[in-house]
């Protein structure tokens, strides 16, 4: 592995710098050491030629440590402490073999350079712990050359094993910690650059982007965010997301805890899409927008808050709207004349009020289905417009769903029975088709024409794709909820086809529907409906096995 890279040598400079100073301050030491016994004349062996031999070395080393270590630990980290603390010890041994070997009172600074050495590391100590060990035994061979005998010193011994005990406890943990910090200022700088990796990409995405945490306090705030809100970054960090993005819903209440989309992420825990809200400018103007907001999370996969990206569609808005006034325009007049010539047609199919041939009856007829199918056109678009311009008009009122169902059934009766189908009611979801039941109550909060017309749509659909076979209804409910099922025996639905089946103007295309007329409009404006009202609708259904349609209403708590 390559030498420790300059950004990481910071860590372990404070270390070399210790070690240097130590070493020079053994120096100082010696340097005095020698000057104090040449003046007072001590009583120390070979004292001449250790004061000429230690001082040259000794000033030669601490001359290197002040002037010359910081260039060459920037050639070689690691040589210039190391070079140190080697001044240090050819000045100890020589020192001690020249003043008495190990009856010198030098000796007890060997194990000093051990434990010295034990400060640049693992790698220093083994060397400073070998060398001392072969000095030692160098001076054990230096007495018995001169006394012909061992005469081993335990407590030399002693203090040498603990002093290489501590220093290699020592230059571990030295190590440990370099290892950890040199780890630490990695992943530091990976976060460093991570995070600024994340505010370019933030900066250069040119729609809004805002985050928040489980308290709903903005955390992330991108520059186009700014200019949408007219708050700076800084200013918006750790504010309330109600308090700095305006926005308004569809029925023009200001973003709140009911309406909150970002506190509906938190909850649900699951990605939301929203085209609802709107930022009001200062000159009234609406600049409507796409949002997206997704959940994020922690580490340990709890949720932290959300991201949310806000795409402007207020051009697009714009263009629906005009296409929508003009639809509704359009419908609304059409649906005059078109009504006048159903009148006209059913005048004239009426023997009592003229008198047509056969043959010119049956064009009459067929004339009327037209203009009928026509006049359902007109309504249905006029009823998409108003429900995507959010103008629907709706007598919200609490009624028993019971009764409403039982209407509806009565009305449809002699449709159903026209095609030769079988129509069944089951209003409860007890009894069988034309037994008297008591029928249960079952209050919701809605526009009862409305869901009349959810109603009709659902079993008309049914009636049209069943060539034979039977229709049925049941309502059932329970403190919660009341649900109606339109069921019925005819072709059934792929499961393809059933994720688009409430989409607006999808219809299915096969040979057995061909030429069986609709817009392709009745289950969008029945789900929209429904969905107007706090309900849901879906349908289950297997292709040859018929399909049932069933939708959800909440029930009123009394």
């Amino acid at each position: 592995m390559d030498a420790t890279p300059p950004k990481k040598q910071s860590y372990d400079t404070t270390l070399q710098m210790l070690a240097v100073v130590s070493a020079s301050t053994i120096q100082v030491g010696l340097i005095l050491y020698l000057a104090f016994a040449t003046l007072l004349s001590w009583n120390i062996d070979n004292r001449s030629l250790l004061t000429y031999i230690i001082a040259p070395i000794a000033v030669i080393g601490f001359g290197y440590n002040m002037f010359s270590w910081e260039r060459r630990r920037d050639e070689s980290p690691f040589g210039s402490p190391y070079t140190a603390v080697a001044f240090v010890a050819v000045e100890i041994v020589i020192a001690t073999f020249l003043s008495g070997g190990l009856n010198s009172p030098l000796f007890l600074a060997i194990p000093l350079i051990v434990m010295g050495s034990c400060i640049l590391g693992v790698r220093a100590f083994n060397i400073g712990a070998v060398t001392s060990a072969l000095v030692f035994l160098l001076l054990e061979a230096q007495v018995y050359l001169q006394t012909k005998s061992f005469n081993l010193h335990p407590s030399n011994i002693l203090y040498l094993l603990i002093s290489i005990a501590m220093g290699y406890l020592i230059a571990r943990s030295i190590d440990h910690y370099i290892e950890t910090a040199h780890m630490a200022s990695a992943i530091t700088e990976q976060l460093n650059s991570t995070q600024l990796s994340e505010r370019l990409m933030l900066a250069a995405i040119a729609d809004p982007v805002i985050g928040i945490n489980k308290k709903l306090e903005i955390n992330i705030f991108n520059s186009s965010a700014e200019d949408i809100t007219g708050f700076d970054g800084a200013s918006a960090n750790g504010l309330p997301i109600v308090n700095v993005l305006k926005l308004h819903d569809g029925t023009g209440a200001e973003l709140k805890k009911a309406n909150n989309p970002f506190l509906k992420v938190l909850d649900d825990k699951k990605q939301l899409n929203t085209n609802d809200f709107y930022l009001l400018g200062k000159d009234g103007s609406k600049q409507y927008f796409s949002i997206a907001i997704a959940p994020t999370y922690n580490v340990d996969n709890s949720i932290s808050g959300a991201i949310a990206v806000l795409h402007d569609i207020s051009e697009q808005k714009g263009l629906q709207r005009e296409r929508n006034e003009f639809v509704s325009t359009a419908s609304h007049e059409m649906r005059t004349p078109v009504a006048a010539i159903e009148g006209y047609l059913s005048m004239a199919s009426n023997p009592n009020l003229a008198t047509v041939d056969e043959r010119a009856k049956n064009f009459l007829e067929k004339a009327h289905q037209s203009a009928l199918h026509l006049g359902k056109l007109f309504q249905d678009l006029l009823s998409v417009t108003k429900i995507e311009d959010q103008r629907l008009k709706d007598n919200k009122q609490v009624f028993n769903m019971s009764d409403l169902v039982s209407q509806v059934v009565t009305e449809m009766d002699m449709i159903v029975k026209k095609k030769g189908l079988q129509f069944m009611s089951h209003v409860g979801g007890s009894g069988v088709a034309g037994e008297a039941v008591i029928a249960p109550m079952y209050q919701v909060n809605a526009d009862p024409d409305r869901m009349r017309e959810v109603l009709t749509n659902l079993i008309d659909n049914a009636v049209k794709y069943t060539p034979k076979g039977e229709v049925e209804v049941t309502l059932t409910g329970d403190k919660n909820e009341v649900k109606v099922s339109i069921r019925d025996t005819g072709m059934g639905i792929s499961p393809d086809e059933k994720k688009h089946m409430f989409e607006k103007f999808y219809r299915i295309n096969n040979t057995m529907t061909t030429n069986i007329g609709g817009t392709g409009l009745g289950l969008y404006i029945a789900r929209s409906l429904v969905e107007l009202y706090g309900g849901r609708i879906w349908v289950d259904s297997t292709p040859g096995q018929g399909s049932t349609f069933s939708f959800t209403l909440p029930i009123v708590k009394s």
